[in-house]
């Protein structure tokens, strides 16, 4: 992860099992709200823990904090990410409102 985080760092879709049919994308880059807005800014990116130390199995939180451009309310892109001794094996993404509220799992990537 670079030092200064972007939304560029995130895919722009994640992924969902459709059972035996495959997988659909589902765009990640957009407001969650009614809006639809396409445009997001990111505000802050926080990681729990900081670092992984390349150890066994290690999860992690990182909580991107946007604002869409069109409705200017923020929420929050969670990601929960597993590394296997130090190489990741999947990341399960949900989102949450401005208010914390988790509005469930959106896929993963």
């Amino acid at each position: 992860m670079p030092e200064t985080p972007s939304l560029d760092d995130l895919p722009d879709e994640v992924f969902v099992a459709l059972g035996r049919r495959g997988m659909e994308g589902i765009p990640l880059k957009e407001c969650t709200y009614a809006c639809d807005g396409k445009e997001l800014t990111l505000l802050e990116m926080k990681r729990e823990p900081a670092k992984i130390t390349g150890k066994g199995l290690e999860p992690v939180v990182e909580d991107w904090v946007v604002e869409c451009d069109k409705c200017k309310r923020p929420f929050t892109i969670r990601a929960k990410i597993r590394y296997v001794d130090g190489e990741r094996i999947d990341t399960m993404v949900s989102l949450l409102d401005n208010k914390g509220n988790d509005l469930g799992w959106l896929g993963s990537f």
